[in-house]
């Protein structure tokens, strides 16, 4: 490398380059470095069983319980297996769980309440539109006082 150089002036100037690559690749390794150290992928068994666990202990039980809910759902209200499995997986780990052990509850309130399942939608769909559409008009009112 330094030896096709026949001035001092080129030579300075590739070892500068040739340092500031060796600088660039400390940088790069010192940053992943710091991202390996400040993630959690080391594992560690008595870390993670310290760790607080969500309502689930791991992703198959969170499944089962899931596609259990959306059978249900599906047979005993006879809606369609797309909108079943839209409303459960937009729901989060504790809501399940809640919706898990008062299934039965909820599916007979809609039952006893609403002639189907569009109408229970329809109607907790324009009771929220209601709700924020209230919470609009007293922010309206607060403005012009």
């Amino acid at each position: 490398m330094f030896y096709k150089v026949k001035t001092e002036a080129e030579r300075q100037k590739i070892f500068d380059e040739y340092l500031l690559g060796i600088l660039k690749q400390k940088k790069v390794i010192k940053i992943n470095k710091k991202i390996i150290d400040e993630s959690g992928f080391s594992f560690d068994p008595n870390k993670d069983n310290q760790q607080l666990k969500g309502a689930f202990n791991n992703y198959f039980d969170t499944l089962v319980v899931k596609n259990y809910i959306i059978e249900q759902l599906l047979s005993r209200l006879k809606i369609s297996k797309s909108l079943s499995t839209q409303f459960v997986n937009e729901l989060k780990g504790n809501q399940i769980l809640i919706l898990s052990k008062n299934l039965n509850d909820f599916i007979k309130y809609i039952d006893d309440n609403h002639n189907n399942i569009n109408d229970y939608i329809l109607m907790s769909s324009f009771d929220n539109l209601q709700k924020d559409y209230n919470i609009t008009l007293q922010q309206e009112k607060i403005k012009k006082l």
